[in-house]
């Protein structure tokens, strides 16, 4: 009680405008999902008005491809707009920022370069985004006065880490730095967990497995915490599992990025995850760049409703999932994303020059707890491997072998498929991906 009396107290001096979108997010929840499409159309609308008349890349790009600023008030030319990707925002960071961007308004922002060159933005410092992560830990039975644990890859150290944890207060953090996760850092971890007692743990997914792995073989226990929630790796149904079973809670999937944070995120349901959809603009397209229809799979473009310095607006993200039809049965008439199902750059490549991406993270869709994790792995002499760490169950095996003959259709026959059972799969800097090439994507 001490603890939330001093959160209110201190958002109530300085956190006005995150908890005012706090209630106003959680009033847009209990909407209908026509009532939320339509704030999300007039929203995509605007901001692609904003963006005509207050930066110059999108006045020119837009106006390169037709469109004028009468045709961006019709929310039916959104999804016409054409896409932008990561060499754009980094070829144009002069042009992209408008004319509100300042030293009040704005910060620098980076992406980490884990799928690529860095990328420098602009964050909007006027958006609460704080609020979001309240509205998702409301789902997960989170309080933002909660201490938290964190498996991330901007752990800070010395005063920095200390301004930050001021800044937390009240509620405490215990962090595991994604990219040095040891047996030592493990251990120290746990003592500090131990000691604090978070109520929630979040993180890269891949670093979470790795510490669950890790704290398992040095027969470490941590006191279980309400909920934990990974992101940044695809969350496969025996993954989930081990990271369950070992916490003792329920693990729960969420979308974020540098480039947008806060996307998406699982509800106690656990069947897909809801999109903030008005704040942020989530579409699904073929290899034409045309929207799909809800259930289809395909790449994933995403628009920052709430960036007035630096707009990224129908942005290719690399990742592979579907928008789920239907609504979801906790209520909430937000849209739902499905599990990202792999980064469209990962690749089985054929000698034939078909590519196959996002499909082969489905190939354990049918035995899905026959295995805790799984990588396929490509030499440059197109030879392929199937890496797995089998499950306990029973059907272990039988899921196995059904997965490696999907595999083997899905790569026509013409390369050897091989399966091999492992004790571990490495992860790096708290990420896992379904596919690693050596085959040139040229080739």
């Amino acid at each position: 009680m001490m603890r939330e009396a001093a959160f209110r107290i201190k958002t109530a001096l300085g956190g006005r405008s995150s908890t005012d979108a706090y209630r106003e997010f959680l009033a847009m929840d209990a909407l209908d999902p026509e009532a939320i499409a339509e704030v999300s159309a007039r929203r995509s609308a605007e901001h692609a008005q904003f963006a005509f008349g207050h930066s110059p890349f999108y006045r020119e790009l837009y106006s390169s491809h037709g469109f004028s600023a009468d045709d961006l008030r019709d929310p039916a030319a959104f999804s016409a707009l054409p896409i932008v990707d990561k060499a754009m925002l980094r070829e144009n960071f002069d042009r992209i920022r408008t004319d509100e961007a300042n030293d009040r308004t704005s910060v620098v922002s980076k992406t980490g370069g884990s799928t690529g060159l860095p990328l420098h933005l602009l964050r909007d410092l006027r958006f609460p985004a704080r609020a979001l992560e309240w509205r998702l830990f409301e789902w997960w039975g989170v309080r933002p006065w909660d201490d938290r644990g964190i498996v991330t890859r901007h752990v800070l150290t010395g005063a920095a880490r200390i301004r930050h944890d001021l800044g937390w207060l009240p509620s405490r953090r215990v962090q595991l730095d994604a990219f040095q996760i040891t047996d030592e850092a493990v251990a120290e971890f746990a003592r500090s967990w131990n000691r604090v007692r978070p109520r929630f743990l979040i993180g890269y997914g891949g670093g979470v497995l790795d510490a669950v792995r890790r704290l398992q073989r040095l027969g470490l226990t941590l006191t279980p915490p309400r909920a934990v929630a990974v992101t940044a790796a695809p969350l496969t149904a025996g993954t989930r599992a081990e990271i369950e079973t070992a916490f003792g809670a329920p693990c729960f999937d969420h979308y974020r990025s540098a480039e947008i944070p806060w996307m998406a995120g699982e509800c106690a349901h656990q069947s897909g995850l809801h999109v903030f959809a008005d704040v942020r603009r989530v579409e699904i397209v073929d290899a034409a760049d045309e929207v799909v229809p809800d259930g289809v799979e395909g790449e994933v473009v995403v628009s920052d409703l709430t960036n007035r310095v630096f707009p990224v607006i129908r942005y290719r993200l690399g990742d592979i999932s579907r928008l789920l039809p239907g609504t979801c049965a906790c209520g909430r008439g937000l849209p739902r994303l499905g599990a990202i199902s792999g980064r469209s750059s990962d690749a089985v490549r054929l000698p034939d020059g078909t590519t196959i991406a996002g499909a082969l993270g489905h190939i354990f869709d049918d035995f899905p707890l026959s295995i805790r994790q799984f990588e396929i792995v490509q030499e440059a002499d197109y030879s392929v491997t199937l890496r797995c760490i089998p499950s306990d169950r029973p059907d272990a095996q039988t899921g196995i072998d059904a997965a490696a003959e999907k595999l083997r259709f899905a790569t026509k026959g013409i390369v050897p498929v091989t399966v091999e059972r492992v004790d571990s799969i490495p992860q790096v800097g708290g990420k896992m991906r379904f596919i690693r090439s050596a085959v040139p994507a040229t080739s």
